[in-house]
């Protein structure tokens, strides 16, 4: 049963009502905006005030996106909430009732770690209100175990309004930057610099509401993994240890302006805006409203963080170094069948185009002929289309995930952790038996837990208690780099540690060959985009 409650948080100077369930004890605050932005393709600010009384019940605006379909299938009914490219930087909190302020005791410690949540969602998706990732049930469980943690879950802008770039924006910044020193002197990455100031905002008032800001752990999955990877490569992530689910560079940025600029270009010819000045082109993209950018955006542009020299390096290969920041610990991981979340570049890719494609991304024909047999393609003849699939699938899985995330998890400079997700998927439809890209964290949030068979509930709730205790500052299994064993996650609900010569899951014949020829592997998914 819910109940209203009302909260004063001194910093934001505001009255905040809010909900509490009564029977575990946990209040909600949701729609809290942490960040305002009144310009489109301008950075943010952070809001440091409330009105003086602020209904927090409901959650906030998300950010336009097109419609999409969820992989894993039975989707929850998500609430019914608002699209606005303005309103949308908003977060909600989660904390039990008797860590606020007010009803703190004296016996119970002063603060609380905080774990912040970073949606995925191909980086033109998602919100914090999907009914998948609430955290009721992933608090309530920490609190029973006496880890009573602080949920913070953000939205950030999506898609062309937070993650597209181009030389007339360049040009437009640096024409703003002459003209005031308030305007930052970069450009781009404005979803996440969105989310930079979600943590700057976190710094400075969540221990209003009983939350320790010098205890941080930020988790997300896909472009939100990915995400995460890009604040410790920019040297000034606000947060102490991160959980990084199937997602990283460089296979997901940061990348050169001229990669994303191609949407830009594409957006302008659709809208048919391609003469005058570039501050005029900007401008009369501008003039639409979201819903017409919208649809004149093209489905299959990229988007993805950019390497502007400034917040992010202009490069970064994998095993390069890490910037020395505040972030120590990683966990690092990913499912099996990734690459199913592709599944439609098997259906629009013919195969004599990518076996064309694989002979122009190696420097000699036996390259390619040892790149087909790891990966299991044919190189001179036809191959049925679930055969291609299946290729396609293994591919993508190895080279986006599995071994980007391995490597780094190897060469880390700090505290890594590696694990692997191998429990089927309970749900029916094309994923059923498969552990497919994003179910990692549904299993961390056990939402939908009950409904489950019991191995796949073991891994659940075995899943929370090790990231809820990492949040902690406790070692959930052995490092990587001392151990080379990693954590496996099922299947048959079992959690054990594994080296890859005891791990019969996977396939890793590869694992020697991407060392030498991962760059090659790279040119090819990226001549696929």
């Amino acid at each position: 049963m819910m109940q209203t409650i009302q909260h004063h948080c001194s910093t934001l100077g505001a009255n905040l009502v809010a909900e509490e369930d009564i029977d575990s004890g946990i209040a909600f605050f949701r729609g809290i905006p942490y960040a305002s932005v009144t310009k489109r393709w301008t950075q943010s600010s952070v809001q440091h005030s409330l009105p003086t009384f602020f209904d927090a019940t409901n959650f906030g605006p998300k950010c336009p996106q097109p419609a999409h379909s969820s992989l894993i299938q039975v989707a929850l009914p998500p609430p019914i909430v608002e699209s606005d490219e303005f309103e949308c930087l908003n977060l909600n909190i989660t904390v039990p009732s008797e860590a606020l302020p007010a009803n703190r005791q004296e016996s119970k410690p002063s603060l609380l770690p905080v774990m912040v949540w970073v949606h995925g969602g191909q980086f033109k998706n998602g919100s914090n209100s999907n009914p998948r990732y609430q955290t009721q049930i992933l608090s309530r469980l920490a609190k029973e175990a006496g880890r009573s943690i602080l949920i913070v879950q953000i939205n950030y802008r999506l898609g062309v309004f937070g993650w597209i770039a181009s030389s007339d924006l360049v040009s437009e910044n640096e024409s703003a930057t002459t003209k005031s020193a308030n305007v930052p002197d970069y450009f781009g990455n404005f979803g996440l610099v969105d989310q930079h100031h979600a943590f700057e905002w976190i710094q400075s008032h969540i221990h209003d509401f009983g939350g320790d800001p010098a205890n941080v752990t930020a988790f997300g999955v896909s472009a939100g993994s990915g995400s995460l990877h890009m604040h410790i490569l920019s040297g000034k992530p606000l947060f102490d240890r991160a959980i990084l689910m199937s997602g990283s560079g460089p296979t997901m940025g940061p990348f050169p302006l001229k990669m994303i600029e191609a949407g830009w270009n594409k957006l302008c010819q659709a809208a048919e805006i391609t003469a005058g000045t570039p501050e005029e082109r900007v401008e009369k993209l501008r003039s639409m409203s979201q819903e017409e950018i919208m649809q004149k955006c093209s489905p299959r542009t990229t988007f993805a963080p950019l390497a502007d020299g400034k917040f992010l390096p202009s490069a970064w290969r994998l095993g390069d170094p890490h910037p020395d920041g505040r972030c120590k610990d990683i966990i690092i991981g990913n499912v099996g069948m990734e690459g199913i979340v592709f599944d439609l570049l098997s259906s629009l890719i013919p195969q004599k185009f990518f076996h064309r494609n694989i002979l122009a991304a190696f420097r000699e024909p036996s390259d390619a002929e040892q790149f087909c047999k790891y990966f299991g393609f044919h190189s001179s003849e036809e191959q049925t289309p679930e055969a291609y699939r299946d290729a396609m699938r293994f591919f993508i899985s190895v080279v986006l995930f599995h071994f980007p995330e391995q490597r780094i998890a190897e060469t880390y400079e700090r505290k890594a952790y590696h694990y692997h997700f191998e429990e089927p998927s309970p749900y029916d439809g094309k994923t059923h038996g498969l552990a497919v890209h994003g179910q990692d964290a549904v299993f961390v949030f056990n939402s939908e837990r009950d409904t489950w068979p019991d191995s796949a509930q073991k891994v659940s709730l075995e899943m929370a208690k090790l990231w809820t205790s990492f949040a902690y500052g406790e070692e959930p299994w052995p490092q990587y780099s001392a151990s080379k064993k990693f954590m496996r996650f099922g299947p048959a609900g079992e959690c054990s540690m594994r080296s890859f010569d005891e791990d019969e899951t996977r396939d890793y014949r590869y694992m020697n060959w991407m060392r030498e020829y991962f760059d090659e592997t790279m040119r090819l998914i990226m001549s696929l985009a």
